[in-house]
């Protein structure tokens, strides 16, 4: 009994082991027990709310956080303004160098354009007078066109005298006399069945203009003349100079002006009682717009190089 009393019996609370503190699980046995449990943690995260005292410092907090980030903004924009600015510099700059060269560029045509159409002026001055001198030494001579290839040449003087002396009878027939009679090459655009043409050089000069003028108002001809024209025997520059008013002699044929060549290569036009004198292709276009004169379609023709209108300027430095 007094074994019993002295013994201590243990407490059921420290039997049981219900208050008895529990050891912290390991590592390793917290990581195999959320193994089985199938992972995570069964806790829910405690927040704690917003105390109204910790506000003021809250904003103050965001504001500073704006303030830093309106200062890196304001930076970068800063840093990419100027990096522009650099950049419409330079662009301005070789916009300004592109403007002046242009305007350079005008100028120096414009310097050009005036040299070559003083040139263009020179060289048609030159080629007139050649040509001029070309017409005087040929001045006696009559093409005749139409004289068939059965007639020798040998035959040609004769049948020339004869053919003349049709056209102008009051003139003696000494005074007809030819130093030269021979056939030439034939033009390009005639047939190919047609004979070639005949350049005869007549000794006197007035009776070359008679024969001309007769043969505009030439009637009652024998069969074997009938067929024959006469042209003045002019150098290639001056026909091709001719051609060049195809467009005002048309015009004034169709409207029966009448006309006549002047040298070295001039327009006589007679309308009205007056005499207007052509020198130019487009003389003679201005004049039959002022008499009010439908003109044919014109034909293409090269043209001097133009000014230009100086857009570009120099840029003031």
């Amino acid at each position: 009994m007094s074994q019993q009393k002295g013994k201590k019996i243990p407490d059921r609370a420290e039997k049981s082991g219900f208050f008895t503190a529990r050891s912290a699980p390991s590592r390793a046995q917290g990581q195999h027990e959320a193994d089985q449990d199938g992972g995570g943690d069964d806790t829910l995260p405690l927040h704690n709310s917003p105390d109204p005292g910790n506000l003021p410092v809250t904003q103050e907090f965001l504001r500073a956080c704006l303030d830093e980030m309106s200062d890196k903004l304001l930076n970068k924009i800063q840093a990419s303004v100027t990096a522009l600015g650099k950049d419409i510099q330079e662009l301005g700059e070789r916009t300004a160098h592109v403007e002046n060269r242009m305007g350079e560029y005008e100028e120096a045509h414009n310097d050009l354009t005036d040299h070559v159409k003083a040139l263009e002026q020179k060289l048609t001055s030159a080629q007139l007078k050649l040509s001029d001198l070309e017409d005087r030494s040929r001045r006696q001579n009559l093409r005749i066109r139409g004289i068939p290839e059965s007639i020798t040449q040998a035959d040609i003087p004769e049948f020339l005298t004869g053919f003349f002396k049709c056209l102008i009878p009051e003139i003696p027939t000494e005074m007809i006399l030819l130093d030269r009679a021979h056939r030439v090459a034939k033009p390009k655009f005639l047939p190919a069945e047609a004979a070639r043409d005949t350049l005869t050089h007549l000794h006197y000069y007035h009776v070359k203009e008679a024969i001309l003028k007769a043969a505009r108002n030439r009637t009652n001809l024998p069969a074997k003349y009938g067929q024959l024209q006469i042209y003045a025997d002019l150098s290639a520059a001056t026909l091709q100079r001719r051609r060049e008013f195809k467009e005002t002699t048309e015009t004034l044929r169709d409207n029966k002006i009448p006309y006549r060549w002047g040298h070295p290569v001039r327009l006589i036009i007679q309308r009205n009682g007056t005499f207007t004198h052509v020198t130019t292709p487009e003389e003679g276009l201005r004049a039959l717009k002022q008499w009010d004169l439908p003109v044919r379609k014109q034909h293409g023709r090269t043209t001097s190089p133009q000014r230009l209108r100086q857009d570009w300027k120099k840029a003031k430095k």
